[in-house]
């Protein structure tokens, strides 16, 4: 069995840290940081907000926590569909809070795996829905930008959703 780095399920989550140490809290409560006893590893209890408009998601995540690459990667294969949302509510809420871009690389590797001959179109289909990846917004700060960097920004979005697009009516076929 892979290894999991994120769980998205509450249940699961209150389950698992019945069993855990708590270490550290933070944000009136809201992250907390757990050892795993028997694993010697810690984990971050949080809420992901980028996908929900008040309580969040409650997710937990594996430290050190995955990178981009890594989020992408889980958000695609796992055999756990609460470890996929979780991974793509993980790749939402950095892009917001820390302004990391992860839309270019999640849909080159989306087209890359369309080429392939078996794909998981449900979960690809999911991927992009979930992700917001055929949603045209400009998700970056516009203060203090020029013109250009903002119709910049406003490119780099828009041509990422027309390739979802495009990715959606293909596998919607």
């Amino acid at each position: 069995m892979k290894q999991r780095y994120l769980y998205g399920d509450a249940d699961l989550i209150e389950e698992m840290l019945s069993s855990f140490e708590l270490i550290e809290t933070a944000a009136g409560g809201f992250a907390a940081v757990y050892k795993e006893p028997s694993a010697r590893s810690f984990w971050l209890k949080y809420y992901a907000t980028a996908a929900t408009q008040g309580g969040g998601y409650l997710t937990l995540i594996r430290l050190p926590a995955p990178g981009t690459e890594e989020l992408i990667d889980i958000a695609i294969s796992t055999d756990y569909e609460d470890e996929a949302v979780a991974a793509l509510l993980r790749l939402l809420d950095e892009e917001a809070i820390e302004q990391k871009n992860f839309r270019h690389t999640l849909i080159k590797r989306l087209e890359q795996l369309m080429l392939g001959r078996e794909v998981n179109t449900e979960r690809l289909i999911k991927v992009i829905k979930l992700s917001s990846l055929d949603d045209p917004t400009n998700r970056r700060e516009l203060l203090e930008k020029s013109n250009e960097q903002i119709e910049e920004d406003a490119l780099y979005f828009s041509s990422i959703a027309e390739k979802a697009k495009n990715l959606l009516s293909r596998l919607q076929r």
